[in-house]
């Protein structure tokens, strides 16, 4: 055990004096070397559960993430803080994977972040028990589990490592899960004995509302004007977001729009523009959120219902991060069943559909059969469906099947800057210079702009190199490729595309089998969980927050009071001749802690609904109170 106090830990870094709830357990339960599973709501402070008993017990932290844009975020912000932090990911050469191994192996980083699909390579298993890693850290687990909402196999691979770290204790982190997906995570991670830490998914400060609306960009517009404060509008498609965005900048309220198909510097720079309030609402797919940690968000509104309650949880779940009042509405009508059955069949293009893609994929990158395993390739979805004359959702589909199948990794678009090293030694360099005049100038101020450029790779800008040289851009990029030509530097172009990563050698389109969890039990999944959302929308007759709590597991919590429901039921105060005739019975019953569920069993009282209103009544009173594990206890 780590003899570093987290809590000092804590407040160097972060500056916080305290830990939140239920964090310090966390903590103090990896320190002591014990496999964690944290269970987290949105908001509710994960990282810190890793990051801080990672300084304690020293050594590397190897966190597994399953998203670029995530470990770019946070290893900015652990350097921000004085930390040493790096990440490797698709896109990046063998060369760079290489070097970062190296510095990590030296001890010159504390944090190394790692995409799944890396664990299972040549160059990493062979570097990996060089590393001294003292904590590893499984970043939204519930990717590991099949009957989680957001499945990814390559996540599988993470039990393989673990004989190779010999006693290195594991925390795994989520916001949503539900019991079997909680057991599932430690079963797969080969937690041993089981060991979960979870606070509970109640946020008492958001209000989850549903309404019925015929009219919902006008109802939209109503709802932007009576929020004060920033807001995200989810929509189901990219052009609705632009729609949307329109729409609210024609009424009066900056407003911008977000989705998948814009370039990675558009998503960042409109991203930061909401997070620095220089606009007020953001109206986007889901693909927007994921790692965004903006405390003041007054309100969260769907145009649609989300294809499963885990991940309308998680998108509501970005409003009121800083604890204060905030609204998370879902505009509903008879007609989104439909829709949504409608897309979840189209989700599932025929497995003849699903190998003609690959068969596709394979001729767009000219790769013969049998080759290609481990190449990551660029890729742009449009130009490959104009190709080959594929419909666009189909295709994308397509591809999320055989990257689940094991076939592909479909890596994120991200900016990704270009990259230099020189590859030949000093000396070889110097000979070059003497012998080629015409490129000295330009050899002179590499080497002066770059430290390290002869041991390392290094970021360049291919502008301001242009620039102090007084050519183009695109000379500059010439020149890099002729050194490489010639063996003297390795060149890496900068990219904003999407990739495809082959994990396996490509192969005839008939031997492309989908195993029944990648397809037919995966589609019987899924409409259970769009079920479990419709039915969310469609049942006006309970408390919503109770309702997302029980899918989470947590069958007795209490009316939230500020729901659509609840409210509803508040309009007729229960009189004050009822309230004093239950008074004796609450008090009777509740003199030992009990739950909210038996509480309305036990009180002699028929009409049911109108005894939660006036259970719920002394509960605001302050007579009956909330104790821990969600009981309930008279107060006097």
């Amino acid at each position: 055990m780590s003899s570093v106090d987290p809590v000092e830990i804590l407040k160097q870094y972060w500056g916080f004096d305290q830990f939140r709830p239920l964090q310090e357990d966390i903590v103090r339960s990896v320190i002591a070397g014990k496999d964690t599973l944290a269970l987290l709501p949105t908001g509710g402070g994960k990282s810190i559960c890793f990051q801080v008993p990672a300084l304690a017990m020293g050594g590397l932290c190897l966190v597994i993430s399953p998203l670029i844009a995530l470990m770019k975020d946070q290893v900015l912000n652990l350097t921000k803080r004085g930390v040493k932090a790096t990440a490797i990911f698709t896109g990046m050469s063998r060369g760079e994977i290489d070097q970062v191994l190296e510095q990590c192996a030296k001890g010159n980083y504390q944090f190394l972040y790692v995409s799944p699909e890396r664990l299972t390579t040549e160059i990493f298993l062979a570097r990996l028990e060089r590393l001294n890693v003292r904590l590893l850290a499984i970043d939204e687990a519930h990717c590991i589990a099949q009957w989680g909402h957001d499945f990814r196999p390559e996540y599988l691979r993470i039990a393989a490592i673990r004989p190779k770290l010999k006693g290195v204790p594991v925390i795994a982190l989520t916001a949503t899960a539900t019991p079997e997906v909680v057991d599932e995570i430690q079963e797969k991670l080969l937690f041993k004995p089981k060991h979960l830490f979870q606070k509970s998914f109640s946020r008492s400060n958001l209000a989850y509302v549903v309404e019925y609306e015929e009219d919902k960009f006008g109802r939209l517009i109503q709802i932007v004007r009576q929020t004060p404060g920033t807001g995200v509008v989810y929509a189901g498609t990219r052009r609705k977001t632009q729609q949307l965005a329109e729409l609210l900048q024609r009424n009066g309220v900056s407003a911008d729009f977000y989705h998948a198909g814009l370039t990675a510097q558009e998503r960042d720079a409109k991203q930061k523009d909401w997070i620095d309030n220089k606009i007020r609402v953001i109206c986007c797919t889901n693909a927007f959120g994921m790692g965004i940690d903006k405390p003041d968000v007054r309100f969260v509104v769907h145009l649609e219902p989300s294809d499963c309650i885990e991940a309308y949880f998680q998108e509501a779940g970005r409003a009121g991060r800083d604890e204060k009042p905030a609204r998370c509405t879902l505009l509903y009508h008879p007609s989104n069943r439909g829709e949504a059955e409608r897309n979840l069949a189209m989700g599932f293009p025929p497995i003849e559909t699903i190998r003609q893609v690959y068969n596709a994929l394979g001729m767009y990158f000219n790769l013969a059969l049998g080759s290609g395993q481990w190449q990551t390739l660029p890729f742009d979805l449009s130009e490959f469906c104009r190709q080959y004359e594929l419909k666009p959702f189909e295709a994308h589909h397509a591809l999320q099947f055989l990257h689940r199948a094991g076939y592909l990794l479909v890596g994120e678009e991200a900016l990704l800057p270009s990259k230099i090293k020189f590859t030949a030694d000093a000396t070889t360099v110097y000979d070059f210079r003497l012998r080629h005049k015409e490129f000295d100038p330009f050899i002179n101020l590499l080497l002066r702009s770059y430290s390290g450029i002869m041991e390392q790779y290094c970021k360049i800008d291919e502008y301001r190199l242009a620039a102090k040289l007084q050519i183009l851009s695109k000379d500059v990029s010439l020149l890099l490729e002729q050194l490489q030509q010639r063996d003297l530097l390795e060149y890496i172009p900068k990219t904003d595309k999407a990739t495809i990563t082959w994990l396996k050698e490509r192969m005839p389109e008939e031997s492309v089998i989908l195993a029944p969890e990648h397809y037919e039990l995966l589609l019987e999944r899924k409409k259970i969980k769009l079920e479990a959302m419709l039915q969310y929308a469609e049942s006006p007759g309970k408390c919503r927050s109770q309702m997302l709590l029980a899918y989470f597991g947590e069958k007795e919590s209490v009316h939230c009071g500020h729901c659509d429901y609840c409210t509803g039921m508040q309009e007729a105060d229960p009189s004050t001749e009822l309230l004093e005739e239950l008074k004796p019975h609450l008090r009777d019953a509740s003199e030992a802690p009990i739950t909210f569920a038996e509480l309305v069993t036990l009180v002699p009282f028929e009409n049911k609904k109108l005894l939660i209103n006036c259970i719920q009544w002394f509960i605001d009173q302050g007579q009956l109170q909330l104790q821990p594990d969600n009981l309930l206890q008279w107060k006097d």
